[in-house]
């Protein structure tokens, strides 16, 4: 069950990293509002950038927890049928 526990907490992280991400992004949506207000030509493009930075981060975040929900599910129906041995594998390969 360690493999498991990793996964969990692993899960919880990207969590706790997308929540942050989408802080940050609003931060940045509204610097961009401002400096498009202001006629601020030189930061607008900046903070575009900065914004699909973030977007791109958010959708690897999103990818690697959608893996690891998957590999959690294997686990789980794998130790339910009783094959331990595939579990087992499944378990060594995640490690390496």
């Amino acid at each position: 069950m360690t493999v498991s526990n990793a996964l969990f907490t692993e899960q919880e992280v990207i969590k706790d990293t997308n929540s942050a991400l989408e802080d940050i992004q609003e931060t940045l949506a509204l610097s961009l509002v401002d400096s498009l207000k202001a006629g601020d030509h030189i930061t607008t493009p900046t903070v575009i950038d900065m914004l699909k930075d973030l977007e791109d981060m958010q959708l690897k975040y999103y990818d690697r927890l959608e893996d690891n929900e998957n590999t959690q599910g294997t686990l789980e129906n794998q130790e339910q049928s009783g094959d331990e041995e595939t579990a087992q594998k499944e378990r060594e390969n995640q490690n390496a």
